[in-house]
Formats: C-alpha cells, structure tokens, sequence
C-alpha cells in the first residue's frame, strides 16, 4: 500500500483521516470543523509529499551483522 495523504474527494483510509482520528482522540466530543478537516488534509499532503521527494532519508536496518544496503522507494498520493 502506498501512502494516502488524502483530499476532500478522497478522505477515507488516509493519513489526513488518520490525523483527523488522533485529533479526535486528544481533543475529547468537540466536533472536528470542516477547516480543520482541510487543515489535516493539508498537513498530510505535504508530509507525503516531503516523505515522496525524499526517498534517501529512509533507512532500513536488517537485525544481522552483515552490512547490506536498501534502496527504498516510496509511493504516494
């Protein structure tokens, strides 16, 4: 699965929706506005979009002594 940043057409199963739940959790009932809805979307595209233009930042450790190298490649929408 690709990262989903997520936008007013496509909300579900996204990191904006995601930010949306943990706001939710810490914030208590108050309903989310429809501005802060925007303002998670925003926030999500562009960590994805960061994360996305940023592949080298991603470090993968295998739990052995040998020394390998990965390349990672992100998928994001």
């Amino acid at each position: 699965m690709s990262l989903k940043a997520g936008s007013t057409a496509d909300f579900r199963n996204s990191m904006a929706e995601a930010i949306q739940t943990a706001w939710d959790r810490v914030r208590g009932d108050t309903p989310t506005s429809d501005q802060m809805k925007l303002m998670f979307i925003a926030i999500a595209q562009g960590v994805v979009q960061h994360l996305v233009a940023h592949p080298e930042a991603f470090i993968v450790k295998p739990e052995t002594e040998l020394d390998y190298k990965f390349d990672v490649e992100i998928e994001g929408s």
